[in-house]
């Protein structure tokens, strides 16, 4: 009977402490788990192309200037100046990798599915569509006396007096696309605060900038011809530019991975906050410069960053 009894009050001191142990503290609520999908909303610079002032500096000139990146350009970048015959720099003009300034925001979403309890697959990504209709330019008019007999069509379509009817711009129509997707792969790691996950991880990068653009059908812009000046034609001699416009386009394809490092802290179960930026990233970039009926241009860069990407991150596991 003693023996049976000392059997059994140390089987209870064995079983009690185990049962009331909690389940490893820091896995049983907290922290990411094989099967599970987590969701979440970046906010970081360098996802896209430098779009800050549009596409527009991807479209050679209309002017018969030499094509390329730099001074004669739609929008002419600090740093990116060149002149006539040398093209500014790419680097500093397309590539944008981030830094730790976030003025120039940009935001994407994101999805990683566990595979362990550690080990994940993630997949991340951003577009911008924007659609600019043309608009004809529409002339102007003018009452002055001394204008009546002008042979400047010039003068009369755009120039004209206060009080007159004035001139209204076209616009220049335009498709520009924008796009950035992520794939990559992480490991979490275990602390001894439970809502605290540092993770280091691999990816590749893929990024696209286009431009298409296209004329009005009228923009009001003549040159001279060599039709002879008669007597009751006065506008012989201009003819319409747009006989002779060619369509224009650039695009601009990235290609480049890394190794990126972040932490992620648990609000609650399944809500969290986070920190990523990447030690390491390399991308190869492609320019494509064209103008309709004539060779592309085209130009590359190579770069090579510390410390690029960061971003924040909020977002639900479950």
């Amino acid at each position: 009977m003693l023996k049976r009894l000392s059997i059994l009050i140390m089987t209870i001191l064995l079983v009690v402490p185990a049962v009331a142990q909690p389940k490893e503290s820091c896995e049983c609520v907290f922290g990411p788990k094989a099967g599970q999908v987590q969701f979440q909303l970046n906010v970081g610079t360098g996802q896209f192309f430098n779009d800050m002032t549009g596409l527009y500096y991807m479209l050679p000139d209309e002017d018969g200037t030499p094509v390329g990146i730099g001074i004669d350009s739609y929008a002419t970048e600090p740093g990116t100046y060149g002149n006539t015959f040398i093209s500014g720099d790419l680097s500093t003009l397309l590539v944008n990798n981030g830094s730790l300034n976030f003025v120039n925001r940009n935001y994407s979403v994101g999805m990683k599915v566990f595979v362990t309890d550690h080990i994940n697959i993630n997949l991340s990504g951003a577009y911008i569509m924007n659609i600019q209709p043309s608009k004809n330019f529409q002339e102007g008019e003018t009452f002055r006396i001394d204008d009546l007999n002008t042979t400047d069509v010039d003068e009369v379509a755009w120039n004209v007096a206060p009080g007159d009817i004035y001139a209204q711009k076209g616009i220049l129509g335009a498709v520009t696309n924008r796009l950035m997707v992520q794939l990559g792969s992480e490991y979490y790691f275990r602390t001894k605060n439970e809502r605290i996950f540092p993770y280091v991880g691999v990816f590749g990068q893929f990024k696209m900038a286009r431009i298409e653009s296209f004329y009005p059908a009228f923009t009001g812009q003549y040159i001279e011809t060599d039709y002879p000046e008669g007597e009751g034609y006065p506008d012989m001699e201009y003819e319409s530019l747009d006989l002779y416009r060619t369509s224009r386009g650039g695009q601009a394809l990235g290609f480049g991975g890394g190794i990126n490092v972040g932490v992620e802290y648990e609000l609650l179960q399944g809500l969290f906050i986070g920190l990523e930026v990447a030690p390491v990233c390399y991308q190869y970039t492609l320019l494509h410069l064209a103008v309709g009926g004539q060779d592309p241009y085209y130009a590359s860069n190579h770069n090579l960053r510390a410390f690029a990407f960061p971003q924040l991150t909020i977002g639900v596991r479950f």
